[in-house]
This record gives structure tokens, sequence and C-alpha cells, in this order.
């Protein structure tokens, strides 16, 4: 939610900022005359309020004005309570202001930084044809349960999967994240305050008869945990984490990029939050991403980092940067986590503020992956399968979480 205080103290910034995200100086006009007018409508309501009271004072004598005005001030609120809710509406369409350095459309997204890592490839298989070699997914059987896009998990396939979401987990705790488990549902409101409601209304999943949706990411969880709270600035800031499945409903067409593991309709993500001052926002989102390609490092994948231009970005995002995976065999790069400043839009949202010397402030919520665990294994079977011996090798840092001797994983 943006500010509607920048419609009278910075229009033209705003008109010059959001027009990048595809917003005219007609919408904003439009919705500056609603907030002119609601502003005159309560200004209104006020005066006649003043004067029922001053008459009030006088005795009965008055009583039939009184009445009158009463009537008036019962027209004049309802005549505001209409337009306020245009005006809201039309406010909440709006996404967040793009940051002042953030990439133009017309320079279009920019790579930033990239890690390479060598590794001797010992295959030219796909990952769609290693995960079907080594039984770690059934395909058929997921279909079974529940058509395509989802994914049965077996043997390898589900150890693998539960020993990367409790590396990320123990990894992201011991950089300073609190680790949280929150409900898979979530009552709508919660999807309003972190702006996927505009983001994914189309593919969210609603359970009939009720309020709840199921979770699209555990952004929504960590960021509502704080809902509707003023806080110490001492707590500040809060690292938060959570693995959650992920539910989304996205039509997907049939071919070659939506095969395997890449687009599912349930998935699986460790996700990180963070709550901070207004001042600190930028450096966290630096070390937010420190923390998401530290993962990655100690798997030695190769990747890059793109900062996202205009057009690109999300909703509720000033500011985001992508990582994105090399596959060697697919010859492609693969997005495996996306880092975002939200400033101050969720906290507004949300209600989430901050008190210090007696005033109140909105923080700066940030949010990004930790890492998305399908692409992870996707980018795991082409970099360390054998095909000789047709295992996967266990990357060295992950050999501990395994219950058994790496030396009996062939399958």
């Amino acid at each position: 939610m943006l500010d509607k205080k920048r419609f009278f103290t910075d229009f033209e910034n705003l008109v010059n900022r959001l027009k990048f995200r595809g917003i005219t100086h007609e919408e904003l006009l439009s919705i500056k005359e609603k907030l002119i007018k609601q502003k005159g409508l309560e200004k209104k309501i006020n005066e006649l309020r003043q004067e029922t009271n001053k008459l009030s004072q006088y005795g009965p004598q008055n009583a039939e004005k009184v009445k009158e005005i009463k009537e008036k001030i019962k027209q004049t609120e309802a005549e505001l309570d209409l337009l306020t809710t245009e005006s809201n509406q039309s406010t909440n369409q709006l996404p967040n202001l793009p940051a002042l350095e953030t990439p133009t459309n017309e320079e279009g997204n920019k790579i930033i930084d990239n890690s390479e890592y060598q590794h001797a490839i010992q295959h030219n298989l796909s990952h769609e044809k290693i995960l079907r070699k080594l039984q770690m997914i059934d395909e058929d059987k997921s279909i079974l349960l529940s058509g395509s896009k989802f994914a049965v998990y077996q043997g390898f396939g589900s150890e693998l999967l539960h020993i990367l979401i409790n590396f990320m987990r123990v990894e992201n705790k011991q950089r300073g994240y609190r680790l949280f488990d929150t409900p898979y549902l979530v009552q709508a409101h919660n999807l309003y305050n972190t702006g996927q409601f505009h983001k994914f209304q189309d593919n969210l999943y609603k359970l009939e008869g009720n309020d709840f949706y199921l979770l699209p990411t555990a952004e929504v969880s960590l960021v509502n945990l704080y809902q509707n709270q003023i806080l110490a600035e001492d707590d500040l800031p809060l690292n938060l984490c959570a693995y959650s499945p992920c539910f989304r409903a996205e039509r997907m067409a049939a071919g070659q990029e939506n095969k395997g593991l890449i687009r599912l309709h349930q998935f699986h993500k460790v996700e990180l939050v963070k709550i901070v001052p207004p001042e600190q926002s930028y450096s966290e989102l630096k070390k937010l991403l420190a923390d998401a390609r530290h993962l990655l490092h100690l798997l030695q994948i190769p990747h890059r980092v793109i900062e996202l231009c205009h057009s690109e970005l999300g909703f509720t995002a000033a500011k985001t940067y992508d990582i994105e995976v090399w596959l060697p065999v697919s010859q492609k790069w693969l997005e495996i986590s996306s880092c975002s400043n939200c400033e101050d839009f969720q906290s507004r949202r949300s209600q989430i503020r901050v008190k210090k010397e007696g005033k109140k402030y909105y923080p700066h919520t940030l949010n990004g992956s930790a890492l998305a665990v399908d692409r992870l294994i996707i980018t795991l079977c082409e970099y360390y399968y054998n095909e000789k011996e047709n295992k996967l090798i266990i990357p060295p840092v992950l050999e501990k979480y395994f219950y058994t001797s790496i030396s009996s994983k062939l399958h």
C-alpha cells in the first residue's frame, strides 16, 4: 500500500516513477481527485458535527434544526463511505514504487554478478531422465493421485528432498534466522497484506465454503506473524525463516519448459523474511542476497545474480534480485531464488509499526527464497549424476545429513 500523503506532497514523483510500471498520469489524477473530494466530505462532516454541538447547548428550541443537520451528516457519511471504498479500491491496485536506481525497461535486466565452479559432467542426460533412472519420482502415481504438474517423491528422492530442506533450515539458522513452522492454510486478509491477491489472484487455491486459501509462499505467513502489532525498535531486525509446500494453480501449456519439476502446482521452498528499520533495508537486502547465495556456494553450483528492471518487478517489490543457476546439460538458466525489498508497502497493509521515542513508523519488509527445493534437486541432478555408476554423487556438505553411509546411495 502506498502512502496516500504522496498524492498531495509528492505527486509528480509518484507519476514519474509509476509510469515505468504502466500506471498513467490520468489514473493517478483520478485517484487524487477522489482523495481531495474525500477530504472535503470529512471536513464537511466535522463542521456539521460542531454545528450540532453548538446548537444543542441552547436547549430544545433548536431540536428541529439539530435533527436536520444530523440527517445531513448521515447522508454525507454515506457519500463518504462510498467514495472511500472507491478510492481504496483504486489505490490498492497500485504497485509499489520502483527504487530510484532500478534499471529502466529500455535498459532491461542487468547481470550484476556471477559465480563459476568447475564440474566434470559425467553424462549427457537431462534432469527429467535422471529422475526417472534413479526412480526419485513417480510421475504415473502423481497423475493417479492429483493429475499433471504434481510430484510423488519416493525412496532416495524423498530422502534428498527432506535432507535439502533440513540443510537449508540449519544453514539459515546459523546465519541468524529464527525458524518457524506455520499453517499451510491462511485467511484472505493475509494474502491482501502481502500483495498476493494482486500477484497470484488467478493462481490461488481457495477452499470452498470458507475464507481459507492454500499457502502460495511462506512469505505470507512470516510477514503476517506481526500484523496489527507495534514493535519496539530494539526488536529489529527480525530475521525469519520457514519451509512450506507452496500451492499455485498456474495455467501452463505442455512443453519442454514445463517438464519434470520445473513448474508444479505444489512445490517446496524455504523462505526468508526480514523486517528492518527503513534506513537499513538496502544493506539488509545485500545480506539477504548473500544468505541465499551462500547455499549455492556450499554446493558449488554456478549461478548469476540479475537485477530486475521496472517491468519485471513484482507487485509489492521496490527492488528485486533474481538468482539463476546454470543447467549444464539443459543449457539454460533457471531461477532458484528471488530476493526483494518491499520497503513499507507490506507493513502499511499489514499495519506493522515500530515505536521509537514516542513516535511510530512503518518498517521495511524483505523476502527471498533460500532456496526453491525442487529446482535445486534438478540442478544437483545435472551436476552430480554419475552415469557409469547410475547414482547421484552427494556433495560433501550434505553428507552429514544422510542417515546411512554415502556408499550405499546408488538410487
